[in-house]
């Protein structure tokens, strides 16, 4: 196998721990909006609180490797996906409804992304 087909798996692999640390992430925001419906410091609200906060934990171990392996410009525009997954779990989870301008702006997002990505081979 050649050096950049190897690298081209690399790269792949990362990319990969880069969009799924994204989407651990979104359940951050997740968890905190299931907290919001309950009173405040009740056992379901500080459960909600702790799950987000043990996510975030994972989270932060995975952008300290994703930091080590992309530009820091690539790692943060592609963090704009966080935007999509939650116009996502808005609609899946808390039955929000999407509009025009939610998926005008994740188009954007996801196009900002994909430029970036190319500008940066």
């Amino acid at each position: 196998m050649s050096t950049n087909m190897v690298k081209e798996k690399i790269h792949k692999k990362y990319y990969f721990l880069l969009h799924g640390g994204f989407f651990l992430f979104s359940f951050s925001a997740v968890s905190l909006k299931v907290a919001s419906g309950y009173e405040s410091f009740s056992i379901p609200f500080l459960a909600f609180w702790g799950l987000a906060l043990f996510i975030l934990f994972l989270y932060a171990i995975l952008w300290q490797i994703i930091l080590q392996k992309f530009p820091l410009s690539t790692a943060f525009a592609n963090r704009g996906i966080v935007v999509v997954w939650g116009i996502l779990w808005g609609m899946i989870i808390f039955r929000e409804q999407i509009t025009f301008g939610k998926v005008l702006a994740a188009v954007l997002i996801v196009t900002g992304i994909v430029i970036l990505g190319k500008a940066n081979g």
